[in-house]
């Protein structure tokens, strides 16, 4: 009764009288059975994705690319010009993902050298795991060919001889892209540490993230309360600002540089 008349005090002990007739024992095995215990909260799993749309290609890493385009015996390498309009204007045809779930997109057009190319692929080569995952090139090969002259030449004397070949590419234009039963949060590390090796403006692009950033462009089209837009400026030559535009600024509007 002591250790009773302690846990409850003395007005304790006067309100409740009933309880001295119960032991020390017993009381201390009541109390046990009323434990305190913290409310269960409840957990919102997602469910897991699907990958029945995955179809793998018969090589799963990326393939070597030659550092030179294969000729035929007895053909002497052609020297090619510059061509920039290759790499000038937006990429109609291969600007949508195809094989994968995940790729790198250009920004700008540019061009890819067989160092870059064998930087990513080692990159890929390190940190994919082939055996649920792949990754494919958009490309084929270089086939452009880059001249330059010996060093402490002068100038003339003709075009200068071959010194490495290139692939040149359009804005928007899919260069890489990675699939098969993996999630964005497992491909992101590699994505980006590709994306920080090319010496070129690109992006990281999903399915839902091209198809946002449309939407998003039409919005902002649709919406625009500006009437003064590089269209309407350059097809009413405000300020005379014709004079200083060529005539790719009339075919993109200043979209593509």
């Amino acid at each position: 009764m002591a250790l009773l008349t302690r846990f409850l005090g003395k007005e304790g002990g006067q309100k409740l009288p009933e309880l001295a007739s119960i032991s020390t024992h017993n009381f201390i095995t009541s109390l046990r059975l009323f434990s305190v215990t913290a409310p269960m909260s409840v957990i919102k799993l997602r469910y897991p994705k699907n990958y029945n749309h995955v179809k793998y290609p018969e090589r799963r890493r990326l393939k070597i690319i030659d550092k030179i385009p294969p000729l035929d015996s007895g053909v002497r390498p052609p020297k090619m010009p510059r061509d920039l309009y290759t790499m000038r204007g937006p990429e109609l045809i291969h600007n949508k993902l195809q094989y994968g779930d995940y790729g790198i997109q250009a920004i700008t057009g540019g061009r890819l050298n067989h160092k870059q190319t064998e930087t990513v692929r080692m990159l890929v080569v390190r940190q994919m795991d082939d055996r649920r995952m792949f990754a494919v090139w958009r490309f084929n090969q270089l086939w452009q060919s880059v001249t330059k002259k010996g060093q402490g030449r002068r100038m003339g004397g003709g075009k200068g001889a071959i010194d490495h070949y290139v692939f040149p590419f359009r804005a928007e234009r899919i260069l890489l892209e990675m699939g098969g039963h993996c999630e964005f949060e497992e491909v992101y590390p590699l994505l980006k540490a590709i994306s920080l090796a090319l010496p070129f403006r690109n992006r990281i692009v999903t399915h839902e993230s091209m198809a946002q950033r449309e939407a998003h462009e039409e919005w902002v089209e649709a919406n625009n309360l500006n009437p003064f837009t590089f269209k309407y400026c350059a097809d009413n030559n405000i300020l005379g600002c014709n004079k200083y535009l060529g005539r790719y600024d009339y075919i993109w509007y200043n979209k593509y540089r």
